[in-house]
């Protein structure tokens, strides 16, 4: 007995796969041999180790041959226990034995429990018979079970209605889809039919996704796997090794959660239901702005210090002008000036206006030539090419040019700048006369800020202006003389925007959240909607304006490599669903064109003036939600190249590249033009769709970290003042939730109504989905009778409670009677 009990005892603190346990809450034996019952196999092997051994340290004396003649029995009577075993477990008998450590992983029941992929030369053929089709995913944020791909016709995107018929595709990836059979469809031989398919093969998938999230940390003996729960929902839940994570997991009192958040690498997805992960790193105590803050920028591969310390040395010396005037137009005397938000450093254009003898205007736009900075095939180049853009989180910029090349090639005032220039002759009713490109020498005489150019706009007959109360004009210009141009520029915009949407653009333009930050701590003080003014829009007009000009002149000259920005019209199945929803309301939109949508929905959305303002934010938002993207591409002859929203045939980005690489791109082939000298690398069609292709990737995780950045601010600024009541109106009801506006923020919220443990602080008593006058309603009872109730359809207005999730900076939203 003594001998089994140090056994025992040495078992206690050695896993089945010899790695040691660090235990927090000790479980008898008796107990973890019923519930983890060990491999029979390595058991029998370890046990015939032990005999064989206990056989060699017997010394072979006349009074222990019958000792020996035991054991000898029992060692056979185990050899035949092992070889039947591994029979059992082996009916192949050149098959290897199990490896111990798998048997004990958690999720070795749920192997295979996907469908195998085909072999990628059935995958090929499939798709050139169309049997199957191509596609990139994407995973509902509001209902993860569902993922969508867009059909091979165009017509309503396809379904994928479970995890299991996702195949292991994530977010993004690029998929093969076989559509199933009809009686598999959602609501067949109805109008709203909806094709489901399954994923058969992941055509391309990006490797080593970086995971952040808390952990699910399990404490038993034999437990070796926590399990990361991602905070972005449309990832699953990864299963991480932390027995082997050297530092010490705190959990927040009461729960099995971690107070850090962490950080894994999901390098590929083998066919088990989870996904196994690498624990790499521990940003910091989560729900802190800080830490995450660190975790957006990881998770969507933004980098806070790209650069090398020594990156200057690919600066450029400083510029000689009497050298530079050699083949640059000089604009030094004239009054140009800059027009941004007041924290901007990055000052990418400036504009001038130059009134003619004949009536007409010189127009200047005057682009900083980002090209004479940043050199072709430099390592600085490189960089820049990799992050393709500059991010705009809510208390920080994390620029895509080294900071201080950032300052050199801004259009500061009071210096001599390099640009790119298009110079205009323009009428007073907004023709363009004649236009030209050029490189110059500009010097800009103000950095004015939009508030100070809708003063100008709003009193434009004003001429005593207190200098002191605008920011300090050089080069010999004064205040008036730039109020006198800006309103010049005015009316030329004025003519141009009307001009343009009646010729059949397309604007939804939504209000942004923005906060004043404590720039010590990094958090919010208080928040605003900053609403777009006639200053603003003068800016954009000239800058659309500039990027339509450009674009054609490389569609001419570069027929096969131009860099342009492309925006294909919205798919038909999700506009015409959202179309529907509207007219359900009395709200009639013609969706045939960019500008039919933009002039129904002008019918309804009265701004200031309208009797329901909410109604803007509602209409755009839902009429936002089926746009496509646009994107950067190389031109195709063969392919429509339009931008649907602005209703031009081509259109590029030229204005702003301190902060985008395509600008650059764009600078690059307009200058190999101007001066004759052929950039060999840009005559390659794939070179440029490359770029394209990594800018789009990036442009898009900036943008959703830039969103994810006012979410957790909002979250912080509201868990600090204890929670917030405020007015929402709804923008879609489904059984268990609807969707609702806070209309103060213009921020989205999801407010769950089903009565369940998981929502224990709901203040009605029970809810439930209906049509009314075929409107989807939610009816709410506020009484167990029934007879205390609220209707909730599009556009009514609640009153919603917003509160701080306790573990994250993430909002709860609970309903609230509106007495």
């Amino acid at each position: 007995m003594d001998f089994l009990e140090d056994l025992s005892r040495q078992l206690e603190d050695i896993r089945p796969d010899d790695t040691i346990v660090r235990t927090e809450i000790p479980c008898p034996q008796s107990v973890l041999r019923y519930l983890y019952p060990r491999d029979p196999l390595n058991e029998a092997s370890k046990l015939v180790a032990k005999i064989e051994n206990g056989l060699a340290d017997i010394e072979c004396t006349p009074e222990n041959q019958s000792r020996i003649r035991t054991k000898k029995r029992l060692h056979r009577r185990q050899k035949q226990k092992l070889k039947f075993l591994i029979d059992k477990n082996n009916p192949n008998p050149n098959e290897q034995t199990r490896s111990t450590t798998a048997v004990y992983e958690p999720y070795i029941s749920q192997k295979n429990y996907y469908a195998d992929y085909m072999q990628l030369d059935d995958v090929i053929k499939g798709l050139e018979s169309g049997e199957l089709f191509e596609g990139f995913i994407r995973i509902s944020q509001k209902c993860t079970n569902e993922a969508y791909v867009p059909s091979p016709d165009k017509s309503k995107d396809i379904l994928l209605n479970s995890i299991k018929a996702r195949n292991r595709a994530l977010d993004g990836d690029k998929v093969a889809v076989r559509i199933l059979d009809k009686s598999e469809w959602r609501n067949p031989d109805t109008e709203d039919c909806q094709r489901t398919g399954e994923v058969v093969y992941i055509l391309n998938r990006k490797e080593n996704r970086v995971v952040v999230g808390t952990l699910l940390v399990d404490r038993g003996v034999l437990h070796r796997y926590s399990t990361l729960v991602p905070r972005d929902c449309r990832i699953p839940r990864l299963l991480i090794d932390t027995s082997i994570w050297p530092s010490p997991i705190h959990l927040r009192d009461g729960t099995k959660e971690s107070k850090e958040l962490f950080y894994a690498l999901l390098p590929s997805w083998e066919n088990f239901k989870l996904p196994k992960g690498i624990l790499k790193g521990v940003l910091g105590e989560s729900g802190e702005i800080n830490t995450e803050t660190e975790g957006i920028l990881i998770a969507h591969d933004i980098q806070e210090r790209p650069y090398p310390e020594d990156i200057d040395q690919y600066f450029p010396t400083q510029f000689s002008v009497e050298d530079e005037l050699k083949y640059r137009k000089d604009f030094r005397k004239h009054c140009i000036f800059s027009i941004d938000p007041p924290t901007a450093r990055d000052l990418d254009d400036a504009l001038s206006c130059v009134p003619l003898p004949n009536g007409n205007f010189e127009i200047g736009i005057h682009i900083s030539d980002v090209s004479y900075f940043v050199k072709q095939g430099t390592p600085l180049d490189e960089i820049a090419e990799k992050l393709a853009t500059s991010v705009y989180l809510t208390q920080k910029v994390y620029h895509m040019l080294p900071p201080a090349l950032t300052m050199m090639a801004s259009l500061l005032p009071g210096t001599d700048k390099l640009a790119v220039s298009i110079t205009l002759e323009m009428t007073p009713d907004a023709n363009v006369i004649s236009h030209s490109f050029s490189q110059s020498i500009i010097h800009s005489c103000a950095q004015l800020h939009y508030a100070h150019a809708q003063i100008f706009l709003e009193n434009p007959n004003k001429k005593d202006w207190d200098e002191s109360e605008f920011p300090t004009v050089y080069n010999g210009y004064t205040i008036n003389d730039c109020a006198t141009a800006v309103s010049h520029l005015h009316k030329l915009a004025a003519v141009m925007r009307e001009r343009r949407f009646s010729s059949g653009a397309l604007a939804i333009n939504q209000p942004k959240l923005s906060f004043d930050i404590d720039r010590a701590t990094c958090e919010p003080l208080s928040y605003s909607l900053y609403i777009l003014h006639e200053s603003n829009w003068l800016i954009e007009e000239f800058m659309l304006l500039a990027n339509t000009m450009v674009a054609e002149h490389l569609k001419t000259h570069f027929p096969t490599t131009a860099m342009l920005r492309n925006h294909h019209r919205p798919d038909a199945a999700p506009m015409e669903k959202a179309v529907k929803l509207l007219k359900a309301h009395g709200i009639d939109i013609d969706f045939t064109s960019a500008g039919s949508i933009h002039k129904s929905k002008a019918a309804y959305c009265k701004g200031e003036n309208s009797e329901n303002p909410h109604w803007d934010i509602i209409i755009s938002n839902i009429l936002s939600k089926p746009m496509v993207r646009a994107e950067y591409c190389v031109i195709d002859p063969d392919k429509s190249m339009s931008h649907f929203a602005l209703n031009v045939p081509y259109y590029t980005h030229f204005t702003s590249p301190i902060r985008r690489y395509p600008d650059i791109v764009v600078h690059r082939m307009l200058i190999s033009w101007l001066t004759g000298k052929p950039i060999k690398e840009y005559e390659d069609p794939k070179v440029i769709n490359k770029i394209a292709i990594n800018s789009n990737d990036k442009k898009n995780n900036a943008k959703k970290a830039s969103e994810a950045s006012a979410e957790i601010y909002a979250a912080c600024l509201i868990g600090k003042l204890g929670g917030l009541v405020v007015d929402a109106s709804v923008m879609e009801v489904k059984e268990n939730y609807f969707e609702a506006t806070v209309l103060s923020m213009n921020m989205n919220v999801r407010v769950y109504v089903n009565i369940s443990p998981q929502n224990p602080d709901l203040l009605h008593k029970g809810c439930k989905l209906s049509t009314i006058d075929n409107k989807p309603t939610l009816i709410i009872y506020w009484d167990y009778k029934g007879e205390d109730r609220q209707t909730l359809q599009l556009f009514d207005k609640v009153k919603l409670k917003l509160t701080k999730k306790e573990s994250c900076l993430k909002l709860r939203a609970i309903l609230i009677r509106d007495e």
